[in-house]
């Protein structure tokens, strides 16, 4: 099975049909999205549409997809409250009603698929650290688990001696996966990178050859930003696309 593995797209559709695109050459069967659909960006009804006609797909809940939801709890900045509202006002109900069905964690024989961690899912905590690793993966019970949320791809990987280690991973090489290892691995964000690389990314997901892909992809940002500013979201929000964090 060959999975294109896509998270925190954030209403990006520039950087979204990019993506689609080029893992749709590489033969994507399937498709897996970790949550963050929407927030931040201005195209959130055309983003939905796209995600939820992509072939195969299985989908998991974010924060941003969550804070929709005024029952959700969560506190969250001036300026992310207001794109949330704003988010909410244009969609229609059929999608919030795919946002507010959709489960905060998927299992799989070979891996887990959730936004933030295997580990309280709905705590949205930010993976960096050895001891957040084992505890998000003891809790997944499989080999590989792939997250989001942090925007920064990269590969934790611990040893067979129980040692946590980091490899950044470069565009289009991949990286195999040993049997004698268990992994949490980042795939980044369409949307909005944040490790001062503006190219969209996703992960290819070969699960016959055991290996994994990063893509970075460079796509018209410009277009997203200026839709930002057009629509009265924070110029925060577009700024940001341009310098990648």
């Amino acid at each position: 099975m060959k999975t294109a593995i896509l998270s925190d797209i954030h209403s990006n559709l520039e950087a979204l049909e990019r993506v689609c695109e080029h893992a749709a050459a590489l033969g994507a069967q399937r498709y897996i999205c970790l949550g963050d659909f929407v927030g931040y960006g201005a195209d959130p009804v055309p983003t939905l549409t796209r995600i939820m006609a992509l072939p195969g797909l299985i989908a998991v809940r974010g924060n941003h997809d969550t804070v929709l939801f005024r029952d959700s709890g969560l506190e969250v900045p001036a300026d992310i409250r207001q794109a949330s509202d704003w988010t909410r006002a244009q969609l229609p109900p059929a999608q919030l009603e795919f946002l507010a069905g959709l489960p905060l964690l998927h299992r799989e024989a070979q891996a887990t698929y959730v936004h933030a961690s295997a580990h309280e899912p709905e705590q949205w905590d930010y993976l960096r650290m050895p001891d957040q690793i084992h505890a998000c993966l003891a809790a997944a019970g499989t080999p590989i688990v792939f997250i989001g949320h942090v925007h920064m791809p990269c590969v934790f990987y611990e040893t067979a001696a129980g040692t946590v280690r980091e490899l950044l991973p470069s565009s289009g090489v991949p990286i195999p996966l040993s049997p004698r290892m268990r992994y949490v691995i980042n795939v980044g964000s369409v949307g909005q990178p944040r490790d001062g690389n503006n190219a969209t990314g996703f992960v290819f997901y070969d699960e016959d050859a055991a290996t994994v892909t990063f893509h970075r992809l460079a796509y018209h940002y410009q277009a997203s930003a200026a839709k930002i500013r057009a629509a009265g979201l924070s110029p925060f929000f577009a700024d940001r696309l341009a310098r990648g964090h």
